[in-house]
């Protein structure tokens, strides 16, 4: 894979990193989050932001949320705003857009496989940027938050048995593709990546 990419400058812009990935679910906790700063570089999902708004990446598919979420975190965030929205792209936005159609993880630069959620959006990008190691957290994929429910108007329905079927895809493709991934959720239902504790994976 080459280093640079003129479409998208951003590809393998960590190239050789570990990254973390901060995810929403209920078994995400503020001493994990707190344990990845320095060790990785960080990228949050939705409003796990509130437990590191000193990540590297904030990222979000969905505008609605953003619109939601977005005043809070320019005041409080140091890291860039992410999405995969095309269409998105208030002030100080970055994109790399999601295809649909793409069934797991994308080597394309500039463009990342969809999964129906925004978690596995952020895997992507972590792709994208060059992680050489990922590390999840708060991919419990078994309902709820960490944070209590969305408010009305930026809740989604969850699918879980189709989110975990895009999943099992991802890990294939990471395998394939070279780049060790690791779930260190406290509790969690995908069983298609290796299951290790997150101090014994960063310490």
């Amino acid at each position: 894979m080459s280093s640079r990419s003129p479409v998208f400058p951003d590809w393998r812009r960590w190239a050789g990193e570990t990254v973390a990935v901060l995810a929403s679910g209920p078994s995400m906790t503020q001493e994990d989050a707190d344990w990845c700063r320095g060790q990785a570089r960080v990228i949050t999902v939705n409003s796990t932001w509130r437990l590191a708004p000193w990540a590297d990446v904030h990222y979000s598919s969905d505008p609605p949320w953003w619109r939601e979420e977005i005043d809070a975190m320019r005041a409080k965030c140091r890291g860039e705003f992410w999405t995969g929205d095309a269409d998105y792209a208030p002030e100080g936005m970055h994109r790399c857009p999601y295809d649909k159609k793409v069934a797991g993880i994308s080597a394309r630069p500039g463009v990342i496989g969809w999964g129906g959620n925004s978690g596995f959006c952020a895997l992507g990008l972590a792709f994208q940027f060059g992680a050489a190691r990922i590390v999840m957290l708060g991919f419990d994929q078994s309902g709820g938050h960490w944070h209590g429910d969305h408010p009305e108007g930026v809740r989604r329905p969850a699918n879980w048995s189709l989110w975990r079927g895009h999943f099992a895809r991802a890990a294939l493709d990471f395998k394939r593709l070279g780049v060790e991934v690791i779930n260190c959720s406290r509790e969690t239902t995908l069983r298609c990546f290796a299951l290790k504790p997150l101090r014994e994976v960063l310490c």
